[in-house]
């Protein structure tokens, strides 16, 4: 009996010895990947948030002090900020809201057509596709008030205003950056709807058909219905995208005229690379961590809801 219950102890220990060889092997295969998070993401977050607790100011002293939630404080009391936050949600609202009624006519019209479909499909997509320091530069040409390409169609080739239009140097900036982000983020959107009208069951259709029912009351009591998990996930992606939104506006118009287009992100960028306040940028910047989290933690609450469904 002692024989045995000794092999049982070693062998116990053995497997023991393997399975700290393969955790420590696993460990060990994605210490790379670890190290890269910890360096790129973990660290500079911590960092900012460290920061966002100082009056750091480059124009004044690589030093700093430490100054608690004073930081925190100023926003509440500053003025460019309330501006800020006002085109920021004027801007990701208008966006998402177009974007997705966009996104949901199209997706509805592509699924509808029979021939060229993938040609279409390609021609819809190529915005998407390009990067964003591009689609900045050729709408800014395209919108230029002096030699624009649609001010020399409106008033030189139609004649329908007798003087070029300031579209990025005027009250019609917001808008005009709006309609540029609208451009380039339905495609997206298009493609998903597009995607889930054929995992649609056909014969909902037809029994609506049946029924009396006419296209757009199929297009409201069925088709909406059963896109409503895309919509919201797609809802949620271009929030959290627009919310983030830099580089065409930071191209086309850096925030101005006179912080017309200024959003959280350009205004932490002017903050920090502009007058050099290194801790109140590091402040805003945690203000919009903290926004874009939630609409994260909500995506993913929606998408773990629906894979357990």
């Amino acid at each position: 009996m002692e024989i045995k219950f000794n092999k049982q102890v070693k062998i116990l220990d053995k497997k023991k010895k393997i399975n700290i060889k393969e955790w420590m092997g696993g460990y060990l295969f994605i210490a790379p990947a670890l190290i890269l998070i910890i360096l790129l993401v973990i660290y500079p977050l911590l960092r900012g948030i460290m920061l966002s607790f100082t009056d750091q100011n480059l124009l004044k002293s690589w030093s700093y002090n430490f100054i608690g939630i004073n930081n925190y404080k100023t926003i509440f009391h500053d003025n460019e900020m309330r501006k800020v936050m006002q085109n920021t949600i004027e801007f990701v609202l208008t966006v998402t809201i177009f974007t997705i009624i966009f996104g949901l006519l199209l997706g509805t019209f592509l699924n509808e057509i029979k021939k060229g479909k993938n040609f279409i499909r390609a021609l819809m997509f190529l915005p998407w596709v390009l990067p964003e320091v591009i689609v900045g530069a050729i709408w800014r040409w395209i919108l230029n008030g002096e030699k624009g390409i649609l001010d020399s169609l409106l008033v030189d080739r139609f004649h329908l205003f007798h003087s070029y239009i300031q579209w990025l140097d005027s009250g019609l900036a917001l808008i005009s950056i709006i309609g540029v982000y609208i451009w380039r983020t339905y495609p997206f959107v298009t493609i998903m709807i597009s995607a889930g009208l054929q995992n649609i069951d056909r014969e909902l259709y037809e029994a609506a058909q049946i029924d009396g029912a006419t296209k757009v009351q199929s297009f409201f009591y069925i088709t909406i219905p059963q896109l409503r998990y895309i919509l919201t996930i797609c809802t949620l992606i271009v929030t959290i995208w627009t919310t983030n939104a830099f580089g065409i506006l930071n191209v086309m118009t850096g925030g101005g005229p006179l912080d017309a287009t200024t959003t959280l992100p350009i205004y932490i960028y002017n903050t920090a690379f502009q007058n050099f306040r290194m801790g109140y940028a590091a402040t805003i910047s945690v203000v919009q961590f903290v926004i874009i989290l939630i609409f994260s933690l909500v995506y993913l609450k929606f998408t773990a809801t629906i894979d357990g469904e």
